[in-house]
């Protein structure tokens, strides 16, 4: 019989910031809610100071930065305090805490009931051997639809229509797709509408994050109104583009486009992977495996190549042959929905935490 926490902490600082890390806990919040439990995101997790064994507190690795935030976790779970750890591994060089990180995770573990990430298991197979310890793999996932959701088919299609999208942070790491993929593309096709969202595209989302993260450093301290005025402005500000657009855009668009960063110590598949299928999007990704364990050929499609050539083609191909598209596009949505939501994350945290709360 599973046994559910009375109440779930998730411990994420700046949730105002359009950020990767902001999205999944508020989306894992929401999942949490969906299923009528109690949920709340708390920016550090020294706020938490009483309870027992029917609390339990999802954490992150990167929001350790002192001796007295890991001693309070070490209190908390003293206290029998269930708390899951996320953590990747090897730590990034250029990271500020990379010591402190490292020792905490070859000395102190034992702190966390949970080791966890949406780092595929081959990238943490290092960090098994090392910690002896099992790490699970808890993918991303999809938002859910908002409650307006019926309204946002009947807005302007000619409007939120691309033959090609992207919507993301324009990186490094992603260079093959904007330097080489779509420079190509456009070559060879000058007239296809493309749409290009995100972070690199527009200056408005970096500096008022970075207003954001100044205020609550060094604004809070001092004046919590003030804070909140500054992250209420900031917070419209900040939005690439809002929710319901998105989702026009990705099922309007004829293809949405996607590609991972290229970091192969870090196999992951990113929370647009969920999302583009989920939101009723044709989606064409590259593919970090072999073959995805999300979805199949059927479903979205993968190109492994770094052939910029093979991509344009494909490309080409899929947008003179709408039938088969849509097939895709209905297969994707079905497997998304039905697979791939925060509510479906969220019980698997519920399934981790009831076993070990049923061993105790």
């Amino acid at each position: 019989m599973n046994t559910f926490p009375e109440k779930i902490y998730i411990i994420r600082p700046n949730i105002d910031v359009q950020s990767a890390e902001s999205h999944i806990s508020l989306g894992l919040m929401n999942g949490f809610l969906e299923l009528n439990l109690n949920c709340k995101i708390v920016d550090n997790i020294k706020k938490i100071n009483n309870g027992n064994e029917k609390i339990f507190i999802i954490d992150d690795l990167s929001n350790y930065k002192s001796k007295s935030v890991l001693n309070h976790a070490k209190f908390l779970s003293k206290k029998g305090l269930i708390i899951a750890l996320w953590v990747h591994w090897p730590i990034y060089n250029d990271s500020k805490f990379y010591e402190f990180h490292k020792k905490l995770i070859i000395n102190n573990l034992n702190s966390f009931q949970i080791i966890y990430g949406e780092r595929e298991s081959i990238s943490m197979k290092k960090f098994e051997e090392l910690t002896k310890r099992k790490y699970i793999t808890i993918p991303n996932a999809s938002p859910g639809l908002p409650k307006n959701s019926i309204k946002i088919k009947s807005e302007d299609k000619h409007k939120n229509n691309f033959d090609l999208v992207f919507i993301g942070s324009k990186m490094k790491s992603k260079s093959f797709l904007f330097n080489n993929v779509l420079p190509l593309l456009r070559k060879k096709n000058p007239n296809l509408k493309i749409g290009l969202f995100g972070r690199g595209f527009n200056k408005r989302v970096r500096i008022s994050n970075g207003i954001i993260k100044f205020s609550n450093k060094f604004i809070k301290p001092v004046s919590k109104k003030l804070n909140f005025f500054v992250n209420k402005k900031m917070k419209k500000l900040n939005e690439v583009i809002s929710n319901e657009r998105e989702i026009l855009i990705y099922r309007n668009s004829k293809i949405c486009i996607n590609f991972h960063e290229n970091t192969p110590e870090h196999i992951i598949y990113n929370l647009r992977y969920f999302k583009i299928p989920y939101y009723g999007g044709f989606q064409l990704v590259d593919s970090p495996l072999n073959t995805s364990p999300y979805f199949n050929q059927e479903e979205v499609i993968h190109i492994d190549s770094d052939d910029p050539n093979i991509w344009v083609n494909k490309i080409i191909y899929y947008l003179n042959n709408p039938i088969e598209r849509t097939k895709i596009q209905k297969k994707g949505n079905l497997r998304a929905i039905n697979c791939h939501s925060y509510k479906d994350r969220a019980i698997k945290f519920l399934n981790l935490y009831s076993d070990l709360f049923n061993k105790t």
